[in-house]
């Protein structure tokens, strides 16, 4: 993982850096758009609506919770707690 990226989740994580946490979502936003249409083509337009509008919702929470240390590829972190996160959305929706 390149040391800006890092930087960022040390920053947003120890200071609560709004700054890096925006940085942070436009980076992983290229992880998370492969996942959304995934699920569009899956359950259709409006699912794929819903998740383009939280995905963003629980971002802050989500990295609180990565640890740098632990060396899980942070594309692997995304994808994998998204992924969770987006079934448990459109569950709750009905999908």
């Amino acid at each position: 993982m390149n040391e800006q990226i890092i930087d960022w989740i040390i920053r947003f994580q120890r200071d609560k850096d709004i700054e890096a946490l925006a940085h942070l979502k436009d980076y992983c936003f290229a992880m998370i758009e492969p996942l959304i249409e995934e699920f569009t083509e899956k359950h259709g337009e409006e699912a794929g609506q819903l998740l383009r509008l939280k995905w963003d919702k629980r971002f802050y929470f989500i990295f609180t919770k990565y640890q740098v240390n632990v060396g899980l590829p942070l594309d692997t972190f995304v994808q994998n707690t998204y992924r969770f996160y987006f079934m448990q959305v459109l569950k709750k929706a009905g999908y």
